[in-house]
């Protein structure tokens, strides 16, 4: 039970980090081009999973 929580927390940290990440873009064929919407799909990916493992969690007990 403690290792699942573990693990969803430590998920929607990591998330966390993933969404403040500043990563410089490049300049590619049309312009410059920003990685944040890849980010933002990252991040939210992660913080989705952590949240579906803590919920899944409260289910067994």
């Amino acid at each position: 039970m403690k290792r699942n929580k573990l693990i969803g927390i430590l998920f929607i940290s990591i998330g966390f980090l993933v969404l403040f990440y500043k990563d410089s873009g490049f300049y590619g064929w049309g312009g410059y081009l920003d990685k944040s919407l890849e980010n933002i799909i990252i991040s939210s990916v992660l913080i989705g999973l952590g949240i579906l493992i803590m919920k899944r969690n409260k289910k067994t007990k």
